[in-house]
């Protein structure tokens, strides 16, 4: 029996626009207005003060005119009435956050009509809601929104919250919750190359039209990015991602990757023609809630009545859906060759009794090479995939040799960040041959309260997980398994070790004469000065810190492992402070630049350096979306202060990093591994915007504790080497 597997969401038509009799026109005399000078100028058409403004009629700001919105402010606007940009909007608090809304929110009839920018130029907004509203209109012009809130907006101004055409907004780190129709979106006959990266996007499309939560139309000249998303489906009509170019407009080029889409219609679907893709590193999970496989529920699905519509497909995690994958008509996409294996994850994908991980509804022949089906045994694999086989007009999907998943646990941690009674991280032998994993930890350890960490392969499941306490008093089992049933019994035993060693210091000045009164401060208890020597202690990581009234403190940590540690310390005199302020061109305050000072990067916002002797240093500022500062800073003999203004630029290059967060969805604890790493601050930040969790590591792994969390998805922002990274986490 030949399945046909039809998919469709609607597009958006570009090309229609609304003219409403201004109230108020700003004068287009390259002002630079703050809400204040609108309420003074307008005539009544804003009202309000003191944070709390009211826009009773319509506004339109004229092109060269900018707004200006640098603190904290709730601005209601009137039913029916669309805010006007030819001119330029600066929404970018420096605490707290912009909130337009509608006057009246308890019915849709009442929102305001939104936003539509018209040849505008560098708009920005930033930490800013907008709530209750009929969408934003960009036409040729080019925006960057971050840490924004949409919420509650309706459709009576365009198709999405945010729709684009002739134009590549940026579009990051913002959420997007139970609106009307899509979160983004562009119309089928305009291009334009959005990035769209690390967003939350929760239960869009309340109207529950078929319509998917970001519905993209044809791409410009260069590529567009839908990158580490999170995309959480509730109605039945609404899909996850939907990319398409249904005119044949231009040639889209795609990258789609390290997204998460959960409980959508369908995952992602590619429409059209003239489209390449590269999709990799997505989790598409439980894409199946309209439940009707004539309609929709592939995990991915491609589609095509002309040529080009091509994908390269690697990494990615299929399960739960309808469909795994589907290709229909001239669609044609590559799941892995010979030299370039797929490494996909297909299991538990079907409907009516059958499990479908790909149907290739094509007459195009399909290469899928190194990918796992959901078995071991290739002859398996075979009933899996709907191709040439099953149907003789269909082409051939060349899948062998397949990937195989053993139930094999390839690393075995106590992580110092889950146990704090440990001084290190303390890794297990693990015996492959014997299923046996052998843990020596530090003397004085309580073997009753031990949270291990459990490396698995892509798709293996541990039974009890790892992250959560345990009593390893005794020997504990974990039984390791796969997607198909296979599982193996390890059998953990943790023992303690005795052994303690010596730390001791040699304390000299910068003249290599010796310091014999330092007073040392070791894991925290101070001891008496000139005492620099210490027996009997654990292995471990130890923090210390040296004082002494002539010179700097010197603070640092020490690693004891398996012998006694003599540590040679250089003290230095007092010296002066470099301390920077880094504002845009506008005066406004940027708190998180990245400063590489006399050769060395520091973290996101440290501004100040210590410890600074006399000499000439040169210096660099960085900050994402704006223009580098470079320069030299001379101390001689007092406390230094440079003022650096960042120009800002409007568009970005590709993020691509290799950062490996497991398990992800976490109960308790997970391992955050970044390849090359030196210094990196972590933060955690909520649906709301919120942040929760703020700190720092070094090294190229830290174990995060997610345990005091409620349920559900968070943004995890890790800032690296002057680069910042963002992962979706998913606490169960």
């Amino acid at each position: 029996m030949r399945f046909i597997h039809l998919l469709s969401f609607v597009v958006i038509m570009a090309g229609l626009s609304y003219t409403a009799q201004a109230q108020y026109i700003t004068p287009g005399n390259s002002l630079s207005l703050s809400l204040d000078d609108l309420v003074s100028s307008s005539d009544g058409v804003v009202t309000g003060a003191d944070g709390i403004y009211q826009v009773n009629g319509a506004l339109t700001i004229s092109a060269t005119d900018t707004v200006r919105i640098n603190q904290e402010a709730l601005i209601r606007v009137a039913s029916g009435i669309r805010l006007e940009f030819e001119g330029t909007l600066i929404s970018d608090p420096i605490e707290g956050k912009v909130h337009f809304t509608a006057i009246d929110t308890t019915n849709s009839a009442a929102n305001f009509k939104g936003f539509r920018f018209s040849d505008s130029p560098a708009n920005l907004m930033r930490n800013t809601i907008v709530s209750y509203g009929g969408g934003l209109q960009l036409i040729s012009s080019e925006a960057i929104f971050e840490y924004c809130t949409f919420r509650h907006n309706g459709s009576s101004n365009v198709s999405a919250v945010i729709t684009y055409s002739s134009c590549s907004p940026v579009i990051r780190y913002c959420y997007f919750i139970e609106n009307a129709r899509s979160a983004i979106g562009s119309g089928a006959n305009v291009s334009g190359s959005p990035h769209i990266m690390y967003n939350i996007l929760i239960h869009n499309t309340t109207d529950n039209s078929n319509r998917p939560q970001i519905n993209l139309g044809p791409g410009a000249s260069d590529s567009l990015y839908i990158v580490g998303n999170y995309i959480e489906g509730h109605y039945d009509m609404a899909g996850g991602i939907g990319l398409s170019n249904l005119l044949a407009t231009g040639s889209t080029k795609a990258v789609v990757r390290n997204n998460y889409i959960v409980g959508n219609r369908y995952g992602y679907a590619q429409i059209g023609n003239n489209i390449a893709a590269f999709i990799a590193d997505n989790h598409l999970i439980d894409n199946n809630i309209q439940n009707q496989p004539n309609l929709g529920g592939s995990g991915l699905n491609f589609q095509a009545s002309g040529t080009g519509n091509t994908a390269i497909v690697r990494r990615n995690l299929i399960t739960g859906n309808l469909w795994g994958v589907t290709l229909q008509g001239t669609a044609n996409a590559d799941f892995g060759t010979e030299s370039d294996q797929g490494g996909n994850v297909f299991y538990d994908n079907g409907n009516s009794g059958s499990i479908y991980a790909l149907y290739n509804n094509t007459p195009i022949d399909v290469t899928a090479i190194g990918n796992y089906w959901g078995t071991n045994d290739p002859d398996e694999a075979e009933d899996f995939i709907f191709h040439q086989p099953d149907q003789a007009d269909l082409g051939l999907v060349t899948y062998q040799p397949i990937l195989s998943l053993e139930p094999v646990i390839n690393l075995f941690l106590f992580a110092v960040a889950d146990n704090p009674q440990l001084g290190t991280d303390i890794y297990g032998e693990i015996n492959q041959d014997e299923l046996t994993i052998e843990v020596v930890v530090p003397g004085g350890t309580d073997l009753s309260n031990l949270i291990p960490q459990i490396g698995l392969d892509f798709g293996v499941i541990s039974e009890p997980q790892g992250g959560v306490s345990t009593d390893f008093t005794d020997p504990v089992e974990y039984i390791i398994h796969t997607p198909h049933g296979e599982q193996a019994t390890y059998t953990v035993t943790a023992s303690i070790e005795t052994l303690t060693y010596d730390l001791s210091f040699e304390i000299m000045d910068i003249n290599g004469t010796t310091v014999p009164d330092a007073s040392i401060t070791l894991n925290g208890t101070t001891y008496p000065s000139g005492t620099y020597v210490f027996e009997n202690l654990l292995p471990g990581l130890y923090s210390f810190a040296i004082a002494h009234p002539a010179y700097n403190i010197y603070e640092s940590e020490v690693e004891i492992i398996d012998q006694s540690v003599q540590l040679t310390i250089e003290l230095i005199p007092l010296s002066y402070t470099v301390t920077f302020e880094v504002e845009d061109e506008n005066g406004t305050i940027i708190p998180d630049a990245v400063i590489t000072f006399d050769g060395t990067t520091y973290d996101a916002g440290v501004y100040s350096f210590e410890n600074v002797f006399p000499g000439t240093y040169t210096y660099s500022v960085e900050k994402v979306s704006y223009e580098s500062v470079h320069g030299t800073a001379e101390v001689v003999d007092q406390h230094l202060t440079i003022l650096i203004e960042m120009q800002l630029i409007n568009s970005i290059e590709e993020t691509y990093n290799q950062i490996k967060l497991y398990p992800n969805p976490v109960n308790q604890e997970a391992v955050i591994k970044i390849p090359n790493a030196s210094n990196t601050l972590l933060k955690i930040v909520d649906l709301q915007g919120r942040e929760l969790l703020r700190t720092s590591f070094s090294g190229s792994q830290y174990i995060l504790s997610v345990s005091e969390l409620v349920s559900g998805p968070y943004m995890l922002i890790l800032t690296s080497d002057s680069k910042e990274y963002v992962k979706i986490l998913y606490k169960e």
